[in-house]
């Protein structure tokens, strides 16, 4: 199948991690057989006023990526401005992508902008379309956009919307007709990164926690309540903290009663080296779609306590974790239940992630495109 991947969700020259877990689907559906291009149309915010950056790359998995940045310090006006990207997105996909490339279906990524943009260009060019939702604000979006109207078309339209949860399917029902045109796909995790190791026994106990420290993530709650049970433990406590931001600046001045290693940003090799050293790893948020690092634990063999909210649920289970409630004796008393759970299976965690592989992934999309 010649797919034609649309994203404003993608890795640019301004922000390089930008939706990195949008371009693993790109390289799960290449991975599976199909013929992909991506069209990526990113805005971010620049001190200019305007620049406009176009270009063309076959990254590391083989794909053909035309960009399409615009980067300015009106960022946010030119994000609201659906016509400007159309206009923008459709005469490249006319002049640089339909004479030589001759998609048969479009795959777009996260409702605004790109489903729409998707949604248009596929009745352009009278072709399929499949929408693959990540986004967590639909519901405020078709509330309170102008543009909640077409939103509602591109979903209504697509063959097929795919989300990466249960919780988002029945956050999105609402808004569309059929619903039986909506297919869980999950995130893809790297595999080949991200793989059991045997656990070391030590004096300590090991934990590591990983997120872009902004809201909603709430690693107030893992510090105080480790804080707390290291009063009681007779062994030490180490946390690794993976990842900057904002919240985690508020925590650094504060005194803890437990060893903390700041690790700043990690590649996936070291990350999954951090994991793989760990007893547990926590994951505090007020809401997740699906939580990639909760995944990438798991295929680590690493049990997970984390929050009772969004998709969390559907990853964790008495044989690999446990989820607690957002508050601090919630997560205290998980935290007790966690270190004393003798039946934690390591290696049968690490398998049962399985499921997230490249491969398997990119045969549920082709078993979408084919349906």
């Amino acid at each position: 199948m010649k797919v034609l991947f649309i994203s404003a969700w993608y890795p640019n020259s301004v922000q390089p991690l930008k939706g990195i877990f949008v371009k693993k689907h790109a390289a799960a559906i290449k991975a599976a057989g199909n013929d992909i291009q991506v069209v990526a149309i990113t805005i971010s915010y620049s001190s200019k006023t305007f620049e406009r950056k176009i270009y063309s790359e076959v990254d590391e998995n083989g794909i053909l990526t035309h960009h399409i940045e615009i980067n300015s310090r009106f960022y946010k006006w030119i994000h609201l401005n659906l016509f400007f990207q159309y206009r923008a997105i459709s005469k490249y996909v006319e002049k640089e992508v339909i004479p030589t490339f001759k998609p048969e279906l479009i795959h777009s990524n996260v409702l605004y902008p790109a489903g729409i943009l998707g949604y248009k260009i596929s009745k352009r060019y009278n072709l399929p379309h499949v929408i693959t939702e990540h986004w967590s604000k639909v519901d405020k979006f078709m509330s309170q956009s102008l543009f909640s109207y077409i939103g509602k078309k591109a979903y209504n339209n697509a063959k097929s919307v795919t989300v990466v949860s249960d919780f988002l399917k029945k956050s999105i029902s609402k808004h569309i007709t059929n619903t039986s045109s909506i297919k869980i796909v999950p995130n893809v995790i790297n595999q080949k990164v991200f793989t059991f190791q045997p656990k070391v026994s030590g004096n300590s106990i090991v934990f590591t926690c990983v997120a872009h420290w902004t809201n909603p993530k709430r690693p107030d709650l893992i510090f105080n309540a480790l804080n707390e049970i290291s009063k009681e433990s007779n062994k030490s406590i180490k946390l690794n903290v993976v990842g900057e931001g904002i919240l985690l600046e508020k925590l650094k001045p504060l005194k803890w009663n437990f060893e903390i290693n700041y690790l700043g940003n990690l590649i996936p090799e070291n990350l999954a080296k951090t994991l793989q050293q760990s007893n547990y790893f926590l994951h505090a948020s007020e809401i997740e779609t699906f939580s990639i690092v909760i995944a990438e634990a798991l295929a680590s063999g690493t049990p997970v306590l984390a929050s009772n909210v969004g998709a969390i649920p559907e990853l964790i289970n008495s044989s690999n974790g446990v989820v607690v409630q957002n508050d601090i004796q919630s997560w205290v008393d998980g935290l007790k239940k966690i270190i004393t759970m003798n039946d934690f299976n390591l290696k049968k965690i690490s398998e049962a992630c399985e499921k997230f592989s490249l491969a398997n992934i990119g045969n549920d999309f082709t078993k979408i495109y084919s349906e």
